[in-house]
């Protein structure tokens, strides 16, 4: 059965899984912008429903009650609140407010909420149940599904987490609607690479996608499709031993150019990172594993088009290289990439030489 859910109406859906979980107090987790723009929805504050039906509006009356007692846990907006701190500070709260393991916790927000919250109720009490509200297009094809949790840690990404599932992930893809082109791009960059090592059909249909007019209907079957992937590899191994690195293919390097990026207070949206990363991997792949170079080349046309230049020079390649060093995946000292034979044909645990990483790193920069 699948645990996430696309839906138009996701304040039903939610209430159902409270419901159905009989917990003894929920809890929701929210930052700035999420308090304002989403809660109410899961309050039914700003639904128009002068057209119900007089049963539809019955059960919306229901579904208020259910959330109506839930404590609102409110964190400021952005990724340097994604700390050991703001844990500490959450974990508080619900100590404070008196919550059980029996309790559940509501992580309304992009990739921060969800990783930071899903972290907070991995560790509460040993683990309380909690479920992911993503209402961004990144929360939902990263951070809100996979069952991976965790904060960043002295400048590293997401180096403290814990493995743990969520009850279920509610998508209303009526949240996309308010995020910008940019933002709408980095969770794009998601998908992309969930195409690139799943189905060359499925990579023409997502790179082919009116990025511009942003169709919701079309893009809702590209995430159910996406979800599906990605839910069918961490079936089989959730805490990363061997099939799920595929996951991985563009992190990391990608993670690599985020944690710069903040180094240099010119932080990178994450799914911006991700794509040049995977172009950097690809052309890896090229090197080692003979990948086709007109897919490395149709890729880095897609980026260029999208994703603007490549922002580094050759001065910060070391410092990138330190970096790739950190990596979760790594061992006996050597990166271990995952790179593509060939589109689906995924190929983990992948040495390179420093000398090849700054290869790549040329290639994207001076093409």
């Amino acid at each position: 059965m699948s645990n996430f859910v696309v839906t138009d109406r996701v304040e039903g859906e939610l209430a159902a899984v409270i419901r159905s979980l009989a917990v003894d107090r929920v809890f929701v987790l929210v930052d700035e912008n999420t308090a304002e723009h989403c809660l109410p929805i899961l309050r039914h504050e700003t639904r128009d429903v002068r057209h119900e039906t007089r049963d539809v509006r019955h059960e919306m009356r229901d579904e208020k009650c259910v959330m109506e007692d839930a404590k609102v846990i409110i964190i400021k907006a952005g990724d340097e609140v994604k700390t050991i701190d703001t844990a500490v500070a959450i974990w508080g709260e619900l100590v404070d407010s008196g919550a059980t393991r029996s309790s559940l916790l509501v992580n309304v927000g992009g990739g921060v909420v969800t990783d930071l919250g899903g972290f907070v109720a991995a560790t509460f009490k040993r683990g309380m149940r909690f479920v992911n509200v993503p209402t961004t297009l990144l929360g939902v094809v990263d951070a809100a599904t996979g069952g991976k949790t965790g904060i960043n840690f002295r400048g590293l990404k997401n180096e403290i987490g814990a493995f743990a599932n969520p009850e279920k992930v509610l998508i209303d893809t009526h949240f996309f609607e308010t995020l910008d082109f940019r933002n709408r791009l980095s969770g794009y960059a998601e998908m992309v690479k969930h195409a690139l090592i799943a189905d060359p059909i499925l990579l023409e249909q997502t790179l082919a996608y009116d990025l511009d007019k942003f169709d919701m209907s079309r893009l809702a079957t590209l995430l159910k499709q996406n979800l599906q992937i990605k839910e069918s590899i961490v079936a089989v191994d959730l805490n990363e031993t061997g099939v799920r690195k595929t996951l991985n293919f563009g992190h990391t390097v990608g993670h690599a150019f985020e944690s710069l990026s903040y180094e240099l207070n010119s932080p990178m949206l994450h799914g911006f990172a991700v794509m040049w990363g995977m172009v950097a991997e690809l052309y890896l792949s090229f090197l080692k594993l003979k990948l086709d170079k007109k897919l490395v080349s149709k890729i880095l046309a897609f980026a260029k088009e999208y994703y603007g230049a490549f922002p580094y020079t050759c001065k910060q390649y070391d410092r990138l290289y330190e970096l790739m060093m950190h990596d979760k995946k790594n061992s006996g000292g050597q990166i271990n990439f995952t790179l593509l034979a060939g589109v689906g044909d995924v190929r983990i645990n992948q040495n390179v030489t420093k000398e090849e990483v700054f290869e790549a790193l040329d290639f994207i920069r001076e093409n």
